[in-house]
């Protein structure tokens, strides 16, 4: 198995999991309106619940935004310089893991400090620890998936083509 389809099948399980989460979130949300309307008794942690699926959903989406270059964008100087567009594309890939090496870095100690402090969520219990790791392992496999693209010589425009964009 190549490992552009490693990572597609990757890719199509972590976007699996965030909208399972997005999934949760909505009938979360409405079994706790329907509760308080009907019955007069909300559910309790609702709030924490839908938190914690939030930052899955959007952390497990990360890494496939960066795989198929979904990222938002603005042609300011690539309508103007065409020319100039693939050397752009390459400096954003860098500048993007040197970004994501910085945030994996500076994540790394405070999730220890959740752990060895042993905090929890204030209604459910719920170790902190479970709302900082989908962060983590979102933006490190985020790296991850940057520094294969630096590796294989990914380009958007490859990208689009082999999506059918």
């Amino acid at each position: 198995m190549k490992a552009r389809d490693w990572v597609e099948k990757s890719m199509l399980a972590l976007d699996s999991m965030a909208v399972l989460m997005v999934l949760v979130m909505i009938l979360l949300t409405i079994t706790d309106v329907s509760m308080r309307k009907f019955v007069d008794h909300p559910m309790t942690g609702v709030t924490e619940m839908v938190e914690l699926a939030l930052g899955v959903a959007f952390f497990f989406a990360l890494p496939g935004v960066f795989w198929r270059f979904a990222h938002i964008t603005m042609d300011i100087i690539d309508d103007h310089w065409p020319q100039w567009r693939p050397a752009l594309q390459r400096v954003a890939t860098v500048f993007n893991a040197v970004v994501l090496v910085v945030l994996v870095w500076n994540m790394w100690q405070p999730m220890l400090d959740v752990i060895s402090f042993g905090d929890t969520s204030a209604d459910l219990q719920i170790p902190k620890i479970w709302f900082m790791a989908p962060a983590w392992t979102g933006i490190l496999l985020s790296l991850l998936v940057v520094m294969l693209q630096m590796w294989l010589g990914a380009a958007p425009e490859k990208a689009k083509e082999e999506n059918g964009h």
